[in-house]
């Protein structure tokens, strides 16, 4: 049987899809059961219009504004009201571990979900009033993954997380303004790949590719104006300074109170210093405060603003966020080379201690993920050779195999510092002293920090600050070096790609996570190519005027589009 000249099985695909992915109704809208925690509103409060938001920024978005360059959240806590909360989806609001429609309105897969196709949505126009179409998408994934060539030779390098898109072995624009993406693997799960607020659109077709033709292969968003399918529109850049984005009038997007969004704009202040935007915030020259690593509040920072306002004049977003850790080049010579002394370092950090000393107060002890996260392994804390025991026979054990590995007396090792984050580098040398290992740490600024952390120039890193919360968004953190070079560790252990070919060839939600905890297990426990000692909870304080605002549990870059924000004040 065939209905629409398609078999009857494919179109079962695409009904499964929908209950697994999204649990939505025909109309699109999410109904999932949980739901992250949002700001403070009153019962049966009606949102209004008009106001202009002031939020501080940590910094100027590198990169020209470029998605494909860069994840910093100094682009992304802007880039989600220029461009969009996702990609074709979006992690829903209501539940950020499932996938909503985003640019597209509706998708089917094959049976064997290699082909993923996907349907337009025809309301969506760049912020220069041309139609967002299955042609722009089609360049997008071009470009991301493939990078620019001319006259077969690559000039322009493919997006940072372009293993992330996995094998692709085409792409299609289809009638109707859809698009069919073929995947080399197959990918059930590919909607969750997607809904990642990182690989945000920011290159149309019609703007971009006159400029790659005409040689201006570096040519960033920002350097035509950044023209985005998102809630709001660029009005204004300063540097060092402001960013203003006032309201995007045909954004295709309705809430609860009419059309999105409803501010008229956001103002970005630029405040590297967290101090000046505690000041800021605490003088309400701000309504909130920055996302980020050394911006997000302390427990001495957050006493300080408790003890000049009230509980009716702030409240605070809290994400399980970024994991402070260290990750090992086997590719470079070394005792690290060694599994056994790499689980020695493991043993003997004291992860507990890190939490007050360096993470601000606010902390959890995890091999990758949060603690609310459904993947995360409820017998971590149990775990041989990661955190089980007492600190004093962890130690031992330790001592034991540098012992037996030959290393008793010690050795140097030298980590890849971010200066933002100096203070945990110097934690781990205090830590590691004590196992008779040198940490030689290499300050750098944020320039060789970008560029460094993908070399094989250091022996170890902490590496990029977040780590996708699905497993499949993983592999871009502990896969090979040779495809993904950004990953923490620097190893080429093909039984790591079997491992992610055996979790993307998951059927069921049980078998999914039978599949992860089998490779995180494998990468930190047995193989131990990474270690993790603890993970922040970030902190941002919001006055109480602010209303609407979505915040998730985990992932500091999700829901900033700021679509459903409303002000009372």
């Amino acid at each position: 049987m065939r209905l629409f000249g398609l078999p009857v099985i494919y179109w079962l695909s695409f009904f499964v899809c929908c209950l697994v992915f999204v649990g939505c109704n025909g109309s699109g809208t999410v109904t999932p059961e949980s739901r992250s925690d949002s700001s403070p509103v009153a019962g049966g409060e009606t949102p209004t219009y008009g106001g202009v938001l002031t939020l501080a920024n940590r910094g100027d978005p590198p990169a020209a504004f470029d998605t494909m360059r860069t994840s910093s959240i100094a682009l992304h806590h802007v880039g989600g009201a220029l461009f969009g909360a996702g990609n074709l989806v979006r992690r829903c609001r209501e539940n950020m571990y499932l996938a909503c429609p985003d640019l597209a309105s509706s998708w089917l897969a094959n049976p064997g979900f290699t082909e993923w196709e996907f349907t337009i949505r025809p309301d969506v126009t760049w912020h220069d009033g041309e139609p967002f179409t299955a042609e722009d998408a089609a360049f997008w994934f071009d470009l991301a993954a493939n990078g620019w060539a001319s006259d077969g030779v690559p000039v322009r390098a493919p997006a940072y997380f372009r293993g992330e898109l996995g094998e692709i072995e085409s792409v299609e624009v289809l009638e109707f303004n859809r698009l069919r993406v073929t995947l080399a693997e197959p990918n059930p799960h590919y909607l969750s790949v997607l809904a990642n607020p990182r690989l945000r659109i920011a290159h149309p077709k019609h703007v971009f590719e006159p400029l790659f033709e005409d040689g201006e292969y570096s040519a960033g968003p920002l350097d035509v104006g950044v023209v985005g399918t998102g809630p709001f529109r660029l009005e204004n850049y300063e540097p060092g300074s402001l960013i203003r984005v006032v309201r995007n009038d045909d954004y295709w997007e309705r809430g609860a109170g009419g059309d999105l969004p409803y501010l008229d704009g956001i103002d970005y202040v630029i405040m590297p210093n967290a101090t000046a935007m505690d000041a800021a915030f605490r003088t309400g020259r701000i309504d909130g405060g920055a996302r980020g690593e050394g911006h997000y509040l302390t427990q001495e920072r957050k006493a300080a603003i408790d003890e000049q306002l009230g509980p009716d004049e702030v409240f605070y977003g809290e994400m399980q966020g970024g994991m402070f850790r260290l990750g090992f080049n086997v590719l470079r010579e070394g005792p690290w080379q060694d599994p056994d002394v790499r689980q020695a370092i493991s043993l003997w950090i004291d992860r507990e201690a890190a939490i007050p000393t360096v993470l601000g107060g606010f902390g959890y002890i995890s091999p990758t993920f949060s603690p609310a996260n459904p993947f995360t392994s409820a017998d971590f804390t149990t775990w041989q050779r990661f955190n089980r025991g007492a600190l004093e026979e962890r130690r031992d054990e330790a001592l034991a195999l540098m012992e037996s590995a030959g290393h008793g007396d010690g050795f140097e090792m030298d980590y890849l510092c971010r200066a933002r984050l100096s203070a945990r580098c110097e934690f781990l040398h205090n830590q590691l002293a004590g196992l008779g290992i040198d940490l030689q740490i290499q300050l750098v600024d944020e320039a060789e920090w970008n560029r460094g952390r993908v070399s094989l120039d250091y022996d170890s890193q902490p590496g990029s600050n977040f780590t996708s919360p699905i497993p499949e968004g993983t592999e871009a953190a502990y896969g090979v070096y040779s495809r993904f070079p950004d990953a923490y560790a620097k190893h080429e252990d093909s039984h790591v790609t079997l491992l992610y070919e055996d979790l993307r060839a998951t059927r069921t939600h049980r078998q999914r996570v039978a599949a992860w905890r089998e490779l995180e297990s494998y990468i930190v426990r047995e193989q131990t190519y990474v270690v993790p000692i603890a993970g922040s909870v970030q902190v941002v304080p919001y006055r109480t005027y602010v209303r609407g605002l979505v915040i998730p549990p985990e992932d500091g870059h999700t829901h900033t589009d700021f679509a459903t924000v409303w002000l009372t004040a």
